[in-house]
């Protein structure tokens, strides 16, 4: 499985969705599971996954699956 694949994964169980529903292009309040309290919840469970910090003022930033995915060096947008 790819890198962007298994990326994307984790994002739909978090967000507990179809994969087929999100990609990289997936932005905070274009699904009703990613609200306020699930930004948290995924920037506390990308952390701890991949070992990457975010830092308090990325938080506000992160508005795409694509930007999380960058934080990992691996592209996105």
């Amino acid at each position: 499985m790819d890198a962007e694949r298994e990326f994307l994964d984790f994002a739909a169980a978090l967000f507990g969705v179809d994969a087929a529903a999100v990609s990289l292009a997936t932005a905070y309040g274009s699904i009703p599971e990613w609200d306020s309290v699930m930004q948290l919840r995924l920037v506390m469970e990308f952390e701890a996954r991949y070992g990457v910090a975010v830092a308090l003022e990325e938080v506000a930033e992160m508005t795409t699956l694509g930007k999380f995915f960058a934080k990992l060096g691996k592209g996105g947008t």
